[in-house]
């Protein structure tokens, strides 16, 4: 069984009244987003991806009440723990963009386009951020790096900046009212390692919070020399959260773990997770444990009870915790979102906890669920209902 018991604290604002006061049509249009490089040609010398090529993201415009608020998602894929490692992902596409298309068909599911998917960025200005420089985005190592006939280059933190000046420049962040930092995998680690940073880079009137999806790893052993590569080699320091540094001096890859850095951010937070994530199952359970129903529930219950301890009575915070056998949206669940014990997808809930309050969102089914993704909830959960202030969670 898992620790506690979860509790859904609805505020004043439904998401039925959200939509209702919004007032506006469901709106599809086309799902291309346009590619925009960063690096010298663009005026950003230093924003160059691990083969020294130019960075780049994909710009879809906003419209409507949407025109001043943006989404920024940060693409996963792992990063390189070693010389050897970033030498050889620097030829292929996490490492470099010289192979990219044109134009890229946003499908994941935080893009959607029609307003009952995603009652609150639907409209919103959508930017897809290339992942390729192996180290979350944030190295600021300014020599490049010879490893054998490869010459690699960090510098994910130069690219990060120059995607907001970039940005302001040309789309208008400058003057934004709103900014979501989301990820899946990679990309949400970085949401939780850099949120404070990143949002002292955007307008200080806008409302800023982060949506990492698939982020919120547990601090196990095994990840502090691969990631202390990151840090050290990388010199990737530049945008880790200060606070978790100051905790952690001489050991700041801890803050590079989404489960570390949680308990100093400062910014608000809705974290969507799987306590049941394949990834994780897969990276950080040995082959017994993962073929046992009962060990990986007890691996869930651990990562239940870490993101307790973290957002327990935040007013900043909310999370949709779900038990799919998923990673961001592969898994059982493939595009589609799971939907927590009382229907609400991520996308609803998140937009319910953003308007009217925070809200804890779910399910309680344990490993293996059959119906989990498929949007049929579980049964026999003990959700209790109960109108708190705004945004408190796990009172």
């Amino acid at each position: 069984m898992l620790p506690g018991s979860f509790r859904r604290l609805w505020s004043p604002w439904t998401l039925a009244s959200f939509v209702a006061c919004n007032g506006l049509p469901v709106y599809s249009e086309p799902l291309e987003a346009v590619a925009r490089n960063l690096g010298p040609d663009a005026g950003y010398a230093e924003a160059l991806c691990l083969d020294g090529g130019p960075g780049r993201y994909y710009f879809r415009s906003g419209h409507g009440s949407g025109a001043s608020k943006f989404l920024i998602f940060f693409e996963g894929g792992s990063f390189c723990s070693s010389d050897l490692d970033c030498a050889e992902r620097s030829g292929g596409y996490l490492g470099s963009t010289k192979n990219d298309s044109a134009t890229m068909t946003l499908d994941y599911p935080f893009f959607a386009t029609a307003q009952t998917e995603s009652p609150l960025m639907w409209n919103w200005n959508h930017v897809y951020v290339r992942y390729c420089d192996g180290g979350y985005y944030s190295g600021a190592r300014q020599q490049p790096k010879v490893v054998g006939a490869t010459t690699i280059f960090f510098r994910g933190a130069f690219i990060t900046e120059a995607l907001f000046a970039d940005l302001s420049a040309n789309s208008g962040l400058g003057d934004a009212t709103d900014v979501v930092l989301s990820g899946c995998s990679a990309g949400a680690i970085r949401v939780f390692a850099h949120l404070d940073a990143l949002r002292a880079l955007l307008p200080a009137k806008a409302r800023v919070v982060g949506l990492p999806d698939s982020g919120f790893y547990l601090d196990l052993e095994m990840f502090t020399p691969l990631k202390r590569y990151v840090v050290v080699e990388q010199q990737a320091t530049r945008l880790l959260n200060t606070a978790c540094t100051q905790a952690f001096e001489g050991a700041e890859e801890k803050c590079l773990i989404g489960s570390v850095v949680s308990a100093y951010l400062q910014t608000p937070i809705f974290a969507v997770q799987s306590r049941f994530d394949t990834d994780q199952r897969t990276c950080e359970m040995d082959e017994s444990c993962a073929a046992s129903p009962a060990c990986v529930n007890e691996y869930g219950a651990n990562l239940t009870a870490a993101i307790k301890q973290v957002f327990l009575k935040n007013k900043d915070r909310g999370v949709f915790l779900d038990s799919c056998s998923r990673h961001c949206s592969d898994g059982d669940c493939g595009q589609v979102q799971p939907l927590d014990d009382l229907g609400m997808t991520q996308l609803q809930a998140f937009a319910a906890w953003y308007v009217g309050g925070a809200s804890e969102y779910g399910q309680s089914a344990t490993f293996p669920c059959s119906t989990c993704c498929s949007g049929a909830g579980s049964a026999g959960n003990e959700y209790l209902f109960k109108l708190r202030a705004p945004m408190s969670i796990y009172m």
